[in-house]
């Protein structure tokens, strides 16, 4: 990425970058994302631009991760929230982008906002499922019908 003259943060060999992200949203990314797995491993760094000039947007936030790639998974999930995101897999300084689909399913990332599903309660071992329907920007439960706006996601990811 570069300024006028300048190259903000150098290029990286292997990784993943997360491009048009609106302004002062990277954080909300980040959440998204299982950072658990990213902290644990020692070799993975993050770096996380904040109001970047953009001709298309104006202003963006980019995240790199710099030696780990993000799951198809994860990068679906965070394309309900963020449609307008780009994801770029690196290797060996190549770009590859990812045009992020629509999964019909989530499965065990999100709690369920209402408290008295199933799924919340300690003594039933059951995994979380959501249907998503895109056409209302929501996931609905499978087991108790409670609907959460895509927008509100971020709000119930599970931490591993």
């Amino acid at each position: 990425m570069k300024t006028e003259n300048q190259l903000l943060v150098r290029k990286i060999d292997y990784g993943t970058v997360l491009d048009h992200i609106p302004q002062w949203q990277a954080e909300l990314v980040l959440k998204l994302l299982d950072t658990k797995i990213i902290r644990e491993k020692s070799d993975i760094s993050v770096i996380s631009l904040h109001n970047v000039p953009s001709k298309k947007y104006g202003k963006k936030d980019v995240i790199k991760l710099y030696h780990y790639q993000i799951s198809v998974e994860d990068a679906d999930l965070i394309s309900l929230v963020f449609p307008e995101i780009t994801i770029n897999y690196i290797k060996d300084w190549k770009p590859k982008k990812y045009k992020p689909k629509i999964p019909r399913k989530i499965v065990g990332k999100i709690k369920c906002p209402e408290l008295n599903c199933i799924t919340n309660l300690e003594r039933e071992p059951i995994t979380t499922s959501f249907t998503v329907k895109p056409r209302y920007k929501v996931i609905q439960c499978d087991y108790c019908d409670t609907l959460l706006k895509f927008k509100e996601i971020p709000d119930y990811i599970k931490r591993s």
